[in-house]
């Protein structure tokens, strides 16, 4: 099961790191933060960069959510477990497949190509390919897409990399 924690932002990998030193391997199997490849200026010169999907929460893979809950009491710096009432909130089978799916064996989502032809994104590969109905935003300029991603249930806003490679107006322009 992945659980989730919340975290100081900016503090996720090393957390991350602190979890797999303070936590016996009979109730951590993992520790990741599900990161995404986004497009940064420096200097007048874009550059690949991978940030957190989430920023301020670590993904942490236990069989045992309740030892993992008193583990977590030894490490400093952690906000909280994620909880509904007394219960640990696990994500859900199908959330789980959906950002395994997103994301490469080391968890990265690497950054989406497509066009827009008028108000419609295409997506043309990366994992986003398929998602088209999930992005609620796009900025152009930043190379970002804005995109609902289900998780415990409700809609989450992350911020991916998408390259718009042209934009098509009309049939004529195709």
């Amino acid at each position: 099961m992945w659980c989730v924690i919340q975290v100081t932002t900016g503090k996720e990998r090393e957390m991350c790191e602190q979890c797999r030193d303070r936590i016996d391997g009979s109730v951590l199997s993992d520790c990741f933060v599900p990161l995404t490849v986004r497009m940064r200026k420096y200097k007048s010169e874009w550059r690949r960069v991978r940030l957190p999907l989430y920023p301020g929460y670590v993904f942490l893979v236990t069989e045992d959510p309740e030892a993992l809950s008193l583990a977590l009491k030894k490490i400093r710096g952690f906000h909280k477990l994620l909880k509904a009432e007394d219960t640990i909130l696990c994500l859900s089978e199908a959330e789980q497949q959906f950002l395994e799916k997103m994301c490469d064996n080391s968890m990265v989502a690497d950054m989406s190509v497509g066009y827009k032809d008028g108000d419609k994104v295409i997506i043309t590969s990366g994992p986003l390919l398929g998602l088209e109905g999930s992005i609620i935003k796009i900025d152009r300029h930043k190379r970002i897409a804005i995109v609902n991603i289900s998780i415990f249930g409700r809609m989450t806003p992350a911020t991916m990399g998408l390259e718009v490679m042209n934009k098509v107006n009309g049939p004529d322009n195709g």
